[in-house]
């Protein structure tokens, strides 16, 4: 019997999906399915609560056969994937601590942010004169490491620099490895300006590329898609592009290469948020999409192997709570694990905040030798592979983002897209979508949007003088003179950026003057209130509007002498519905007699709203009202906002 033939539980009877359909009618009780138990991605795809047999594509593959979709084959052994390091500490001698620190400690990969010359737009390590580079990697073996860059509109002065290191420490092309990490149209959308323009960069990928090709395990090219995700970008978009951009440094490569070479200088490094699943699919759907592509040249995609890195998304780290972010960057090394990338880089938690200390550096690097070591997630090839909601999510992914590429090619390609903005409308129509559902906590972010502390102790992290630095960096070095290409740079938006600006704003308020605050006026016994006294707190809270007050009130005229007793202009009433009837239209009414400036109510008032309202409610607070609107126009009230 083969693996495909073994039918688990054989012994009971099968069920149907209508028999399933039938059970779940019972439950619903006659509610809509699809708005109860179907959820829709930012890309329109689907997901059911069940997926069956049916749903998974029809041929089956073995991982390094056919599309790739389960990796490139064979066991992934005791190092499934590579352990990457970011390095961006504007110090040169403070970098080189940082490398030599994280290689003992666990990594076998660096992944090195340059800002050359002071003009290179990049938040990275500040290289001026020529031995910077050297002086960042002084004590690291680079025969037994691989190295990527990410220098940004300067790549191929950084790659030079590499180059000349690797030929003066002696390292044998066949040692190299790693990535030159020329990404020019990436790093337009980032910076929004190539000074040598797109013309001179693409000369430069040629130059470079003819340069390293006998080095197999260095590419010239890494494809990052950074840019656009911090933009906003959805899983089909940020596929798509990536294709598109790597097919146009495919063109621009083999006007004097051949092709399977221009192929063979490709390398990708994706970016993995706190989606589980959504990271699994997309890298897998990677690989068929780019498998596709290739083939379709004529070119042998098992045999190029093309690595697909993952970095933990910028996106999703916050700088309130930061300590959330090990929860979100661990789902997303899992993820990218699961998926099959090549080389995982996973930030430090303190990333968003300032320069990464040691500890958080360290925590890094374990988060993914646990998951190597002790979880043994490597043990298992494609370990996704045979799931029926991972392979047809997959399948849509590709699908879809397939569809999206054909319309990048159609509009001139990649190039064409992003200088003439229409890229930018397409992310910008993605991040509204998902910034309004995180505004009305659709999309609850720990510690930012739910479940804030407001009392805690802002983190504080390394400031060094930029500025300084990037000066003295400009008198060492010499930028590419030409016709320059510029953009309106994609902004960079983190999920909870907007709350944070809410709590930023409130602190310093507090800092000379009360911070904004809320009474609550809760009504009866605790078990009465709590619910929705609990939720009223969180809501204030994630905007830095301070709750006061956990006493129960019987009466309007108690909870009125209170309020005024807290010396606050504002009040939110919270109880059970049985109560609200009783008491909350005359609680509202004393409230507004004893000073209040606004009343809101925590929960949705129903036909009540009406009655409310003209005791004195001003607001009502409750799932699915637009929380940081909400807060935006209480602390403009409370002058914190202008």
């Amino acid at each position: 019997m083969t693996t495909s033939e073994l039918t688990l539980a054989a012994e009971f009877p099968s069920g149907s999906r209508e028999q399933w359909l039938a059970l779940v009618d019972t439950v619903l009780k006659g509610a809509d399915f699809d708005r109860k138990l179907v959820s829709n991605t930012y890309d329109g795809i689907a997901i059911q609560p069940l997926y069956t047999r049916q749903d998974r594509p029809p041929a089956e593959q073995l991982p390094g056969q056919g599309d790739l979709t389960r990796g490139v084959g064979g066991p992934r052994g005791d190092l499934p994937w590579s352990i990457a390091t970011i390095q961006r500490h504007p110090l040169v001698e403070e970098a080189n601590r940082q490398v030599l620190t994280d290689l003992e400690g666990g990594a076998n990969s660096l992944v090195l942010r340059l800002d050359v010359h002071g003009a290179g737009a990049v938040d990275g390590t500040v290289i001026g004169a020529a031995d910077d580079l050297a002086a960042v990697l002084e004590g690291v073996y680079l025969d037994l490491i691989s190295v990527t860059l990410e220098a940004g509109p300067l790549g191929a002065t950084a790659a030079e620099l590499l180059v000349a290191l690797y030929d003066v420490k002696g390292v044998s092309p066949a040692e190299r490895a790693g990535s030159l990490g020329l990404d020019p149209i990436g790093a337009l959308a980032a910076t929004g300006a190539l000074p040598q323009g797109l013309d001179g960069a693409f000369a430069e990928l040629r130059e470079l590329a003819n340069r390293v090709s006998d080095a197999p395990n260095l590419r010239t090219i890494n494809v990052d898609t950074a840019a656009v995700v911090d933009a906003g970008a959805s899983e089909v978009e940020e596929l798509a592009v990536a294709i598109a951009t790597a097919l146009e440094y495919v063109r621009a490569l083999c006007s004097d290469r051949p092709l399977e070479a221009a192929f063979g200088e490709i390398a990708f490094t994706l970016q993995s948020d706190a989606d589980f699943f959504a990271g699994v699919a997309k890298l897998r759907a990677a690989r068929r999409l780019w498998a596709h592509a290739v083939r379709a040249a004529g070119v042998d995609p098992v045999a190029l192997a093309t690595p697909f890195a993952s970095r933990t998304a910028t996106r999703m780290m916050s700088q309130r709570d930061p300590w959330v972010n090990m929860l979100r960057t661990t789902a997303a090394c899992f993820a990218a694990g699961v998926g099959g990338a090549s080389s995982v880089a996973v930030q430090p938690f303190d990333s968003a905040v300032g320069l990464s200390d040691d500890l958080a550096r360290r925590i890094a690097r374990n988060t993914q030798l646990i998951l190597q070591e002790e979880a043994n997630l490597g043990a298992v090839i494609d370990p996704a592979g045979g799931s029926n909601y991972i392979e047809a999510l997959t399948t849509e992914l590709v699908e879809r983002s397939w569809a999206r590429f054909q319309e990048i090619e159609a509009a001139g390609g990649m190039v064409a897209v992003l200088t003439s903005g229409d890229e930018a409308e397409t992310l910008q129509l993605t991040r509204e979508a998902r910034l309004l559902n995180i505004a009305r906590r659709r999309d609850p972010l720990t510690g930012v949007s739910e479940f804030p502390n407001i009392d805690e102790a802002p983190l504080t992290r390394e400031q060094i003088d930029l500025v300084a630095l990037r000066n003295a960096a400009v008198a060492h070095g010499v930028v590419p003179a030409g016709p320059a290409t510029t953009i309106e740079a994609l902004p960079a938006v983190r999920n909870g950026s907007e709350f944070e600006a809410l709590r930023d704003a409130s602190d310093a308020l507090a800092a000379t003057d009360e911070r904004p605050s809320i009474f609550m006026a809760n009504l009866g016994p605790v078990a009465a209130h709590t619910a929705r006294a609990t939720y009223a707190k969180n809501f204030f809270e994630a905007g830095g509007v301070k709750a006061v007050g956990d006493v129960g009130h019987d009466t309007a005229d108690a909870a009125a002498e209170a309020f005024i007793a807290s010396g606050l202009e504002v009040a939110v009433i919270c109880g059970s519905d049985s109560l609200y009837a009783e008491l909350a239209a005359p609680v509202a009414t004393a409230l507004k007699k004893a000073g209040a400036r606004r009343v809101y109510l925590a929960g949705n008032p129903g036909d009540a709203r009406g009655d409310y309202e003209a005791a004195g409610v001003d607001e009502f607070v409750y799932v699915g009202v637009n929380v940081l609107d909400t807060l935006t126009r209480l602390l403009k009230m409370q002058g914190a906002l202008s």
